[in-house]
């Protein structure tokens, strides 16, 4: 997962009223924006707004992590800690990533 996701889905746009495909971009797991790929209207959730959202969100995650990491480990031992080393570098970058998002308010 990188800091900003980008996923599409069929809405209908608020501004040209057509139903087509969208570009959703998450910050986490939480929306950021909406892009119309028929008009270009964005409809954004405000970073301040997203803050109390975010640390909300970045709770839950940092709370479920060892129940997530003990199933990992117990469905697949030799991958779990192949990988741990990796993993365990990744998350300040991701989060660091995620952060960064949403103070620059893209």
């Amino acid at each position: 997962m990188t800091a900003v996701d980008l996923e599409y889905a069929e809405l209908t746009c608020g501004s040209c009223g057509w139903t087509c495909e969208h570009e959703l971009r998450h910050v986490g797991r939480l929306l950021h924006t909406t892009t119309c790929t028929h008009c270009g209207h964005v409809v954004e959730v405000l970073p301040r707004r997203m803050v109390p959202a975010y640390l909300h969100d970045l709770e839950h995650r940092v709370a479920s992590k060892p129940a997530r990491l003990a199933a990992r480990a117990r469905r697949d031992p030799k991958r779990f800690l192949r990988g741990l080393p990796a993993a365990l570098l990744r998350q300040p970058v991701k989060l660091t990533g995620e952060l960064w998002e949403l103070v620059r308010g893209r």
